[in-house]
């Protein structure tokens, strides 16, 4: 296992878990014990693994991605993720905030 400092963040999948985010690599949890967090590529054929504890601190990872980052489908689900929490907390009409933030999205 290596040790290393990467930034970690976190977006949601579509049904609104968490997925962790280090390097523009995507990473679901694989497993939780009471000291550790185990993380898997999303990808299903990539072998790249991290461990964090439970305060998702990266204590270190394992193997090597088999695939590019895609740092545009991050923002894609973090641009998604708005639009539902929205339509969730809002009366605003969904294609109104659909608007509104993709033309807050092309700004930035």
């Amino acid at each position: 296992m290596t040790t290393v400092s990467g930034t970690l963040s976190f977006i949601f999948s579509q049904k609104g878990k968490p997925l962790l985010v280090m390097d523009n690599f995507v990473f679901k949890l694989n497993k939780t014990t009471n000291t550790k967090k185990y993380y898997r590529s999303e990808n299903p054929e990539c072998t790249m693994t991290l461990h964090t504890d439970i305060n998702d601190v990266l204590i270190g990872t394992k193997g090597d991605h088999s695939h590019l980052p895609e740092p545009e489908q991050i923002e894609i689900r973090k641009l998604k993720h708005v639009i539902k929490e929205r339509a969730k907390n809002e009366t605003t009409p969904v294609p109104k905030i659909y608007d509104e933030e993709t033309a807050r999205f092309c700004l930035t």
